[in-house]
């Protein structure tokens, strides 16, 4: 149990050190970045989540869509798959403290649900929260069952519980 709460430590003050810049990370010929919000359905947790090359997290069971991490690059093509890649963590008997189940790492090429909605203001017109409301930013990445992993979009990190 231990080494849940440290992992979970560590994985929050990474990820509220990464929601200080904003997900505008993009190539010249690409849209603007997305904020990652892991959701998790299974009874594991998942201390290290990357969704190509951008860490998004770590989820325990049952949990997530609390926080996002910044972010997951733009693209012109939505319709070719990411390659996400996680770990299960290893489960230990608590008295004992002997592991029951070892921690497993996977990977998947995931398709993304379409492009996201956002809308396509400069940085110099000026936004309003309807505008704020209007743009898919995160993208969800949600564990339905241990082998299964899909994405979503949403207008909000929290609005990723929902799917």
């Amino acid at each position: 149990m231990k080494l849940r709460k440290i992992l979970g430590s560590t994985g929050l003050a990474l990820a509220l050190a990464s929601c200080s810049s904003i997900p505008s990370i993009s190539a010249a010929d690409e849209g603007p970045g997305l904020w990652l919000v892991p959701v998790n359905h299974t009874d594991r947790y998942a201390p290290n989540i990357f969704v190509e090359d951008a860490w998004a997290g770590n989820v325990g069971p049952k949990g997530g869509g609390g926080g996002a991490a910044c972010c997951i690059a733009g693209r012109k093509d939505w319709s070719k798959p990411a390659l996400v890649r996680w770990r299960w963590g290893a489960e230990e008997d608590p008295v004992t403290k002997a592991i029951t189940i070892p921690g497993e790492d996977h990977a998947a090429m995931v398709s993304f649900p379409g492009a996201p909605k956002r809308l396509n203001k400069s940085i110099k017109e000026k936004w309003s929260a309807e505008d704020y409301m209007a743009d898919e930013a995160y993208l969800c990445v949600i564990f339905r069952t241990l082998d299964k992993v899909e994405f979503a979009y949403s207008h909000t990190g929290s609005g990723c519980r929902q799917k």
